[in-house]
């Protein structure tokens, strides 16, 4: 009874937070909203008032910091949690999992299949956290404003306040790596890093080797719980109540209490493999969509608000109609895009400036073409 009540605790408490995420507001009057104040804002209060009393006015100053730069700052505390849970995962399935294999359903070289996975999960993580995501300089922004012509719906031609260059389209400012990138798709707290034009491919591959890790794992899992199963023969098995002594002929619910009290690691790491498995499937193939359809989730959001404001006007559903991504080029140039990126670092112009060092000549900058003129639909970066 106690593991019932703990795991529904836990659902409850993770569903209130996720909850209290999506939905709660500051200003509103609705059950998210409420309990958004009083865990956002009056607890956070009451907490700086006492540290205040105890500890005088550093602790609060000192708690605002920290939350700024946990929040607000780049810093690497999801990527130590990140390899916390995938190494701590795997490791915990070498301990009480291997231990199984090899039986009749599973042969020794699942151990090795593993150990490859993982390698490859870790080093595409590591790659997509590294890599340049395609950064925006002086040197190669006349090449960027022409690789990607500004559309004139949710693009147009501005200059970045805090970079001080023209910005290409599809680029955006990320306010914390404090760059602007080209192809900008989001910010993964998962890498630390954007996701742009030149490291898309390592993010994808990093959700696809997860995928393919949690499905594996999962896999393993639930065939070492049913070689357990049918070698104990369990369904056919008499279990005693510990409290009442009573004997009881095995059901599905004794059998499941029966292997989380005797294989629970197996069985907590093969059902944390399968929740994320079917997450990380989700993700992968929305992300795999967008590259379809030739956008980014920057340019998604852009889009649907463009619609909505479109909408409003006279005749808006048809000129919705009319709105066209100029940077869908068919499926095939979309994932080559992706996958076969261009590399901003090495472009016509930035070929000039190192020709002109080595010759010692003058070579004239050719300004970016300009976009045609047009109504500023969206200014925001």
């Amino acid at each position: 009874m106690n593991f019932y009540v703990i795991t529904g605790g836990y659902v409850v408490a993770g569903g209130l937070a996720v909850g209290i995420f999506l939905y709660g507001k500051s200003d509103g009057n609705s059950f998210f909203d409420k309990a958004y104040r009083i865990f956002c804002v009056h607890c956070p209060r009451l907490l700086k008032k006492g540290l205040t009393k105890c500890c005088g006015k550093r602790a609060p100053a000192a708690l605002d910091a920290a939350w700024d730069y946990v929040c607000y700052k780049n810093n690497p505390i999801v990527q130590l949690f990140y390899l916390l849970v995938v190494g701590g995962g795997y490791l915990t399935f070498v301990a009480f999992g291997y231990p199984h294999i090899p039986n009749p359903y599973l042969h020794r070289a699942h151990k090795y299949i593993g150990f490859v996975i993982y390698l490859m999960c870790v080093s595409v993580w590591w790659k997509a956290c590294s890599a340049d995501p395609g950064i925006v300089t002086a040197s190669n922004v006349e090449d960027l404003c022409e690789v990607y012509e500004w559309d004139e719906q949710i693009f147009t031609s501005q200059k970045c306040n805090t970079c001080n260059l023209l910005k290409p389209a599809r680029s955006k400012h990320c306010s914390l790596c404090n760059v602007c990138l080209a192809k900008f798709d989001h910010h993964c707290i998962w890498i630390n890093n954007c996701v742009g034009v030149a490291n898309h491919k390592w993010f994808l591959l990093f959700l696809f080797w997860h995928l393919v890790i949690c499905a594996y794992g999962s896999g393993l899992g639930a065939t070492i719980a049913y070689h357990i199963i049918q070698e104990k023969d369990l369904f056919r098995a008499v279990f005693v109540d510990p409290v009442s002594r009573e004997r009881k002929q095995a059901t599905w619910m004794i059998v499941i209490q029966y292997m989380l009290a005797t294989e629970g690691m197996v069985v907590f790491v093969t059902i944390l493999c399968a929740v994320m498995g079917l997450v990380l499937f989700g993700f992968f193939m929305w992300h795999l969509n967008l590259v379809r359809i030739g956008t980014t989730t920057n340019e998604l959001s852009k889009w649907n608000y463009l619609k909505w404001c479109t909408k409003q006007e006279e005749d808006g559903q048809e000129k919705v109609k009319g709105l066209q991504n100029i940077y869908n080029k068919g499926i095939l140039k979309n994932f080559r895009e992706v996958f076969i990126p261009i590399n901003v670092h090495k472009l016509p112009r930035q070929f000039a400036a190192e020709k002109e060092k080595k010759n010692g000549q003058k070579v004239e900058s050719v300004p970016p073409r300009k976009a045609a003129k047009g109504k500023d639909k969206i200014k925001k970066g």
